[in-house]
């Protein structure tokens, strides 16, 4: 079977899968301070959590778990089928997002086998399985978009004057600014 990663918010899941390996809820030294436990960890034995991981409670962990919003992403084998430690503790706005991407990938992966059958790209055939029936049949961009070119030519060649008229003003008003600022200066002293 391959490895492929999944991601869960539930306590059960997450504290089966850690003690099926052995691992126990802990939080990395030094993070916290009296009221936070600091950055959550699993920490499976053998594998370097000494001298940086405390221990805590399974209570402690899913209440900092739920009010810090998590999720983990964890798998259940390696590519080779032994059982696999992967795991990462993620936002669960950043799982839901993973979750989507995931599934517009799935689409993806099955509408190549219809873009071999119209010879069409997998990219194309997957954007077309997703656009509504309506669309599909919308005709191409209008003329009046083609005639912009020319009139944005016209409007530039009278703008650039309008521009000219609008620097010399501003000119002026940057002028007169200065001067205000400059009497006030005198006032002061």
């Amino acid at each position: 079977m391959p490895n492929l990663s999944k991601i869960t918010s539930d306590h059960d899941v997450i504290r089966n899968w850690a003690e099926e390996r052995g691992a126990k809820p802990s939080h990395v030294k030094r993070t916290g301070s009296r009221d936070d436990i600091g950055v959550l960890r699993l920490d499976f034995p053998g594998y370097g959590g000494e001298g940086t991981l405390e221990p805590i409670t399974w209570e402690q962990f899913f209440e900092k778990f739920d009010e810090r919003k998590l999720a983990l992403v964890y798998e259940d084998e390696t590519a080779s089928g032994q059982k696999s430690n992967f795991n990462k503790l993620i936002s669960a706005e950043t799982a839901a997002a993973s979750t989507r991407k995931s599934a517009g990938h799935a689409s993806k992966r099955g509408s190549s086998a219809v873009a071999k059958k119209r010879g069409t790209s997998a990219r194309n055939a997957s954007k077309a399985a997703k656009r509504p029936a309506a669309k599909k049949a919308a005709p191409k961009k209008s003329a009046a978009k083609k005639t912009r070119p020319a009139a944005r030519k016209k409007a530039s060649s009278t703008g650039g004057r309008r521009t000219a008229a609008k620097r010399a003003s501003r000119k002026t008003a940057s002028k007169k600014s200065s001067a205000k600022k400059s009497s006030a200066a005198k006032r002061r002293r």
